[in-house]
């Protein structure tokens, strides 16, 4: 199965009682209902930070807002266990449906 992008990462920012929560969006999603892409993201997935490194991250919660202009913004939850300095902002997020991603 090929690997998706989901999103470019716009946002990072923790919170004290979730934890981590990277946000972004992708207009080639905005036309697909949530729960679609809430099967996208599955329980895990892959960010490949800007650095070139790749790292498999644990989803514990996904949400998926509406704008006003009709775009869907992403945002998934990877917990407590997670610094948001880890995860810098233009990192691309994509569904971990191989275990690597497809070049």
């Amino acid at each position: 199965m090929e690997t998706k992008m989901l999103f470019g990462v716009g946002l990072v920012f923790d919170t004290p009682e979730f934890g981590t929560i990277v946000m972004g969006a992708n207009e080639e999603l905005d036309e697909l209902l949530p729960p679609i892409i809430k099967e996208m993201i599955s329980d895990r997935i892959i960010i490949k930070k800007t650095n070139g490194e790749e790292q498999v991250f644990e989803v514990v919660s996904t949400q998926i807002n509406h704008s006003i202009a009709g775009k869907k913004n992403i945002g998934i939850c990877l917990g407590k266990g997670i610094s948001p300095d880890e995860i810098p902002a233009g990192s691309i997020v994509y569904c971990n449906s191989s275990g690597r991603i497809d070049q």
